[in-house]
């Protein structure tokens, strides 16, 4: 009982440094950002321009690889009708708390919101970088050019690196 106590706790304690390897803050040169927090959720953001998007979730680690999995938030968004009846539907919220709003205007336009750049959901980790991986398992290592880099010019790297943010 004692052997099986103790294997359990150094399977627990070897566990638990595994992740807390990964806890921080990482960024990449194309605009995103990946926050893994300590107690298994992240929040990941997309900027370029006047353009955001924004997913919160939880993350699990296994082996190697972190998995990554969207909560989505929802507004409660309320109708009204002719004869004094309401309805209510949901719709992803714009910021990250969930409220019962009026019904959006079709007119306005947002430059941001929950999740409209794609996410990752697995990642590699590696020496302190995280390394997309694609839909059919293969990693994304290619160096990429730069936005106005054109055919010669600079290239940057495409995993997220670990930042310090203080």
């Amino acid at each position: 009982m004692k052997i099986l106590l103790s294997l359990f706790f150094f399977i627990c304690c070897i566990r638990s440094t595994a992740q807390s390897k990964i806890v921080g803050h990482y960024q990449d040169y194309s605009g995103c950002a990946l926050d893994i927090y300590p107690d298994s959720t992240f929040y990941f953001s997309w900027h370029f321009d006047l353009q955001a998007s924004w997913t919160k979730g939880v993350w699990k680690y296994s082996k190697d690889t972190v998995h990554l999995k969207m909560i989505p938030i929802y507004d409660t968004a309320t109708y009204g009708t002719k004869e004094n009846r309401t309805f209510d539907s949901l719709i992803l919220s714009l910021d990250t708390i969930p409220e019962r709003i009026a019904p959006p205007a079709d007119s306005i336009l947002y430059s941001g919101g929950q999740n409209i750049y794609p996410y990752p959901t697995k990642l590699l980790f590696r020496k302190n970088r995280l390394y997309y991986i694609d839909d059919r398992g293969r990693l994304r290592v290619k160096w990429q050019r730069g936005f106005w880099s054109g055919r010669h010019g600079k290239r940057f790297p495409p995993w997220l690196v670990k930042r310090h943010l203080y």
